[in-house]
Parts: structure tokens; C-alpha cells; sequence
């Protein structure tokens, strides 16, 4: 029997288990279990180097092309059979945490010779101390132009600000019901 499931893969980009973890639960919450398969990974816990611009995947056209040899290799065949991606980090130093902008930089070997990202689908979770524009909005259009670059279809984010310790944001029941009111709007979008 052919699994008929959509692949939701997380990439999970806060080196600990906080404020974006409990974003992220409420958002695969509303996303909802039947039909969707989800593969979650804690970026922190991988060996993913960052990009050293080799441009050894420039020669590569059917295929990633990367010349490192790390945890990274099974992340791109994941990044390219999977129906969503869901990009998770808490905003550091106006960007995302290293652990996933080394993620980000790597898929560049992806849009040389065959763009191997073309028609996939992205959607961001980001947590922030600040508001909305203390850094998110930054790492928003991170995604946002690398997903217009790469041909991907771009489904949208969630930003929650003004984030204090995880027990505190638990407690915040307007930010659950937003976070699972985005996962419903990224289900409709998957299995459309």
C-alpha cells in the first residue's frame, strides 16, 4: 500500500527545549495527525557544518552536490521529498540561532543545475524576547527571499513575541489558539 500521508519535516533550529518547542507543539497541534506524517529534528543535535563556499555543488546538477560529508546529507533528501518544511528558531542577535542558519546556507546546494527546492513549501515558527520587529522581522525575510529564489511556495509564519520563560508562554492562551489557528492554515494549504 502506497503511503498517501503528507511528509511535514521540522527543523528544529533552538539549542534547548523552550519557548519555540511549546510554539511549536501548538502549531503541529492545529496542523492535526491524520494524513500528515511529521519527521522532527533538533538541529542542535546534528553534525551540520556551515557552508565553506567550495562550490563543489556547482558542478552537481541532479543532485545536492555538497563535498561535506555530515548530517546534512540526510537532511537535504529530507528537505526534498518532504510536502512542508517547518523552519523553527527563537531570534538571536536579530537572526535565527547558528544551528539553523547553517541549514539555511547549506541549501544552497539545492538551487544549483536542477533547482531541487522548485515547488516545495516552507512555513517559519519564530519565538522572540522582543516584538515583532526586534529581529524576527529580519529572519522572516531570510525565508521569505531564499524561498522566492528557490521557486518555493512560501506559506507564511508565526512570530511570537515578547516571549518570557516557557512555563510563563504556557500560560498565554491567546498565543496557543493563534499557533494552532496557523497549523489549521498550513493544513488546508498541504492537503489541498
Amino acid at each position: 500500500m502506497i503511503n498517501s500521508k503528507k511528509r511535514v519535516l521540522v527543523l528544529e533550529g533552538s539549542p534547548r527545549q523552550g519557548n519555540t518547542t511549546v510554539a511549536t507543539d501548538w502549531v503541529l497541534a492545529g496542523l492535526g495527525k491524520k494524513g500528515v506524517e511529521v519527521i522532527r529534528l533538533r538541529v542542535c543535535d546534528l553534525n551540520i557544518n556551515g557552508c565553506q563556499e567550495c562550490e563543489g555543488c556547482v558542478t552537481e546538477k541532479k543532485r545536492a552536490g555538497c563535498q561535506q560529508e555530515d548530517d546534512m546529507l540526510e537532511v537535504y533528501d529530507l528537505l526534498v521529498d518532504s510536502d512542508l518544511v517547518l523552519w523553527t528558531s527563537p531570534v538571536f542577535c536579530w537572526g535565527v540561532t547558528s544551528q539553523i542558519k547553517a541549514v539555511v546556507d547549506r541549501c544552497f546546494a539545492l538551487l544549483n543545475g536542477e533547482n531541487l527546492l522548485k515547488g516545495s513549501r516552507w512555513a517559519v515558527v519564530l519565538t522572540a524576547g522582543g516584538d515583532h520587529f526586534d529581529g524576527a522581522d529580519l529572519a522572516v525575510e531570510m525565508f521569505r527571499r531564499l524561498a522566492e529564489f528557490g521557486q518555493v511556495e512560501y506559506l507564511g509564519h508565526y512570530v511570537v513575541p515578547n516571549c518570557g520563560r516557557p512555563q510563563e508562554l504556557k500560560r498565554r492562551l491567546d498565543v496557543a489558539r493563534a499557533a494552532r489557528r496557523f497549523g489549521q492554515e498550513l493544513r488546508q494549504a498541504l492537503l489541498k
